[in-house]
């Protein structure tokens, strides 16, 4: 966004407001102008379909989100009711937020006031049927029971409260053809949703008179320890200590919202495979009240499972010497920097691979008869499987923001390798 950037009226999240408009009535709280002085819509005018063209069509001298407000919006007290309703029907959140503790800080958070630009793309969010919202109800209430495990302070508790709500704010700004895709994004598509955390610090930096720390934290949530995470690929010492918190929150709230068979079994995993992506003392505060001590069969795993972490080892290894070939070729210093980050992270996910004792319990020919053992192994193979077509997303974004992406036909096959189990030709053999 920026100065220029956010007089510009982003497309993708006007056209759901204008979706909110025809559901709720939308206000202007003043005069909506342009930057050459036209007033295109009046103070106190509702908002309706005949207003999409003319803001398209002009910047504006002040962002639209400022000047709109929303009737019967999204407030904090309605935000608090439903994360304690979700809280008593969810066992698993009642297990990590069900305390007396976690229950204060949610009710302390009702006095925690809602910027009007937020109400509004919140209410959007809630109204049009994005999965966002429903998202950040669960972040919500994760945060509060992560917070209450930590003992942090009633001060940092609601600005993780109101950065757990906001977090993904951003993914109003991107084409929804993306947010919504169930197939995997390719990693030239994922780089429009990877800007979402960076767009939502903007909107908290240009809209609102959030505290600093409520925006990093919204930029941080994908952000890994280890440097694996995006849109900024930051490592621990650049980490703030909301944005660790969240970061497991936000992993936690997307496994536990899909209610899937072995969720804490899920859930454990994802947040142990790799030593060192999360903050330790974070994820214990969520995994203590967890109960993975019984591991049982899940549902549709068979056979396939064992051919898919055996691939999965032989697509490391291709990543592997593909990219130590391909450092001793590269054009630029961004390619043999992205290379040597590329190797570092396959070391560690090889290292915590080996450490699962997956890959070895594969081997066994009696294994297909351990449920619990197949139901490890398939756990592993989805976390690890995902980590190597998160590289992928991160090689393309990395080098598309280093160097406008000059370099990216040359990491090409290295990027398709990490994305996709299929094997690709090594075109420096």
């Amino acid at each position: 966004m920026g100065d220029d950037a956010a007089k510009s009226v982003n497309g993708f999240c006007l056209e759901h407001i204008m979706a909110l408009s025809e559901q709720r009535d939308i206000i202007a709280a003043e005069d909506i102008v342009d930057d050459r002085g036209i007033k295109l819509w009046a103070k106190g005018q509702k908002v309706s379909r005949s207003l999409q063209e003319k803001l398209l069509r002009h910047k504006l001298v002040r962002p639209l989100e400022t000047a709109l407000t929303v009737d019967g919006g999204v407030i904090s007290d309605q935000v608090v009711a439903t994360c304690h309703q979700m809280i008593e029907e969810n066992d698993l959140l009642q297990r990590i937020s069900g305390s007396a503790a976690a229950r204060c800080l949610l009710d302390s958070f009702r006095e925690t006031p809602m910027p009007g630009p937020f109400k509004l793309l919140l209410t959007t969010a809630k109204d049009t049927g994005m999965a966002t919202y429903e998202h950040s109800l669960y972040c919500v209430a994760l945060c509060a029971g992560i917070a209450a495990r930590l003992n942090v302070s009633d001060h940092d508790a609601q600005q993780l409260l109101l950065a757990g709500l906001i977090h993904d704010i951003g993914e109003l700004y991107v084409d929804p053809d993306y947010i919504r895709c169930n197939a995997p994004l390719a990693p030239s598509e994922w780089k429009h949703v990877a800007a979402h955390p960076r767009v939502g610090q903007i909107l908290i930096q240009e809209l609102t008179t959030l505290p600093a720390a409520v925006g990093a934290a919204v930029a941080e949530h994908h952000e890994r320890l280890d440097g694996s995470g995006y849109p900024a690929q930051l490592t621990g010492a650049h980490l703030g200590k909301l944005g660790r918190v969240l970061a497991v929150a936000d992993t936690a709230s997307a496994i536990i919202a899909n209610n899937q068979a072995q969720t804490a079994a899920r859930l454990a995993v994802a947040l142990r495979i790799v030593p060192g992506e999360y903050d330790r003392a974070v994820c214990q505060a969520l995994t203590e009240a967890l109960d993975t001590t019984a591991m049982s069969a899940i549902a549709g795993v068979d056979g396939h499972c064992l051919l898919r972490i055996r691939d999965i080892v032989e697509r490391l290894e291709r990543a592997m010497k593909l990219t130590m070939s391909l450092i001793t070729q590269a054009p630029s210093k961004v390619a043999v920097d992205t290379g040597g980050y590329v190797l570092a992270a396959l070391h560690a996910l090889r290292k915590a691979l080996s450490a699962t004792g997956a890959v070895e319990a594969s081997r066994l020919d009696t294994i297909v008869q351990e449920a619990h053992l197949m139901a490890e192994i398939h756990l592993v193979s989805r976390e690890v499987d995902w980590r190597l077509r998160n590289l992928a997303r991160n090689v393309y974004c990395r080098v598309y923001l280093l160097n406008q992406g000059s370099d990216l036909p040359f990491l090409e096959p290295l990027i398709d390798t990490l994305d996709s189990p299929k094997p690709t030709p090594n075109p420096a053999s």
